[in-house]
């Protein structure tokens, strides 16, 4: 077969045949492969270990003092696991990049290879291989393991929370998860909490209300103690309404028993846009765009019999045209009719204004599932991303060891980073596309990679850093 594009000629079974070579054919590739294999899986490890710990040391409050079993903790630190491989995984693959062309380099294995005449294009071959394996596997675990484990672990969070949540009191907001018992909390200062207010939510006969100034809150075994001081005890009769008392007091305690405080696990809820597949997201997608379709249709619907408008253009021109109306109304007509017929106009421009509301809002809900839905593409293809970079990388530096490979790969990821994070707040914001905002990082990342295959391929020169490490030096010293 022969594929003919822009008058240049190309025999499909010699590109094929190729591809092959310089994926595995050539015995230089296995030996590649095994260089990639141990610190890709040995980055795995260590940035997995690293992100764990400080997941664990930022959650471990929610975990102390619940009583909960050990296998319920493990349990909670496995399903987060799944979000931290997924952004341990492509740093991996950075690291192993620069450590096994750099390690290739520094020992002059690269020099040898291409003095056999095998180009820097043949060389790059199997660690884009590898790349676009894992960058396989990774979008099957984002788009089928992920949405999962986080839904999971959202669950087992809100389940953990709600188990002994009287370590959880937050002022402003009503507590109802003890039993019997509605909390409001104004101010907490320290330990101990102002103005509190409690309501016996499940009474059947009497309708208890406490008030206090100030008072602290224990958990003690299976029991929550409340004491609270300098307040008030209003009760009365639910059934007739005529039997009403109340009580001051200096001190009161309450012990409210906790043995039904089990750890309730649920099975179902609704999922957000991290907890759903490409497929389930999309059919939120044209949920939200058939919306947002009607309510354009009520806009151009508006515009075209109250304002003699084609269609909807934008906010702006609706008021300009609304302002130039009621202008001309006052120009033209008496005092009391225009009045009246502004009054019509400014009803209509508010209520234009809140079908725009209600389909820009519809809008950043599209792209906030677009958002995932591209990430699910861009994460797992940055893999092959970072081969493109960190393989050119690691043999201009020519340093094979962790410690340069983790000190590049820190920098680079934390570049890719704040793009990815940058462009989905951008995204969400109905600023710029969510394609272009999960892309950009890639195309970018891809970019300096591409410039650094071509410097090593025709230039042949290596970054020293021991002229940046002199030019240092030589600053202290004169300081």
């Amino acid at each position: 077969m022969i594929l003919y594009i822009t008058d240049v000629k190309f025999d499909s079974p010699q590109i094929f045949r190729r591809v092959y070579w310089i994926a595995g054919k050539w015995i230089g590739a296995r030996y590649i492969y095994r260089e990639l294999l141990f610190p890709f899986f040995f980055a795995i490890g260590v940035v997995t270990f690293i992100l764990l710990a400080n997941f664990l040391i930022k959650s471990v409050d929610r975990l102390l003092g619940k009583g909960l079993p050990t296998g319920i903790i493990l349990e909670f630190l496995y399903l987060n696991l799944a979000w931290i491989i997924a952004m341990s995984v492509p740093m991996a693959m950075l690291v192993a990049a620069l450590m096994a062309y750099g390690r290739l380099a520094e020992d002059n294995e690269i020099t040898a290879m291409r003095a056999s005449g095998i180009s820097f294009t043949t060389i790059l071959g199997p660690g884009l291989v590898f790349g676009l394996v894992v960058a396989a596997l990774m979008f099957v675990f984002h788009d089928q393991v992920l949405p999962d484990f986080n839904h999971k672990a959202r669950l087992l969070a809100g389940d953990i929370y709600r188990k002994r949540p009287g370590l959880n009191i937050e002022p402003g907001y009503f507590i109802d998860d003890i039993p019997e018992y509605s909390i409001y909390v104004k101010s907490k200062v320290g330990e101990s909490l102002r103005k509190i207010t409690i309501y016996n939510k499940d009474a059947q006969n009497i309708q208890t209300t406490i008030y206090a100034d100030s008072g602290f809150i224990v958990v003690e075994g299976n029991t929550i103690l409340f004491t609270l001081y300098h307040g008030q005890i209003h009760e009365i009769d639910l059934n007739g309404l005529s039997d009403y008392r109340r009580i001051d007091f200096e001190k009161h305690r309450i012990a409210i028993p906790t043995d039904n405080l089990m750890l309730e696990r649920r099975e179902s809820a609704r999922r957000g846009d991290r907890e759903m597949t490409i497929k389930m997201m999309r059919a939120e997608v044209e949920r939200y765009r058939q919306e947002r379709t009607q309510i354009v249709a009520k806009l151009d619907q508006l515009c075209q019999h109250e304002l003699r408008l084609k269609h909807f253009t934008s906010i702006s021109d609706i008021e300009k045209t609304v302002q130039s109306a009621q202008q001309a109304n006052l120009d033209s007509l008496t005092p009391d009719i225009a009045a009246q017929r502004n009054r019509v106009l400014t009803g209509l421009l508010n209520r234009i204004r809140g079908e725009f509301s209600l389909a820009f809002s519809y809008q950043k809900q599209i792209n906030k599932y677009e958002v995932e839905i591209q990430k699910k593409y861009a994460i797992p293809f940055a893999c092959v991303i970072f081969v493109l970079m960190g393989a050119p990388l690691g043999v201009m530096t020519r340093r094979g060891g962790i410690t340069v490979a983790a000190t590049l790969s820190i920098l680079f990821f934390l570049l890719y980073y704040v793009f990815l994070i940058g462009g989905e707040e951008l995204a969400d914001m109905v600023i710029i596309s969510p394609f272009i905002a999960m892309w950009l990082p890639n195309l970018i990342i891809g970019a300096i990679g591409l410039y650094l295959m071509i410097y090593a391929t025709y230039e042949q020169r290596i970054l020293d850093f021991s002229r940046l490490l002199h030019l240092v030096k030589k600053k202290n010293q004169s300081v």
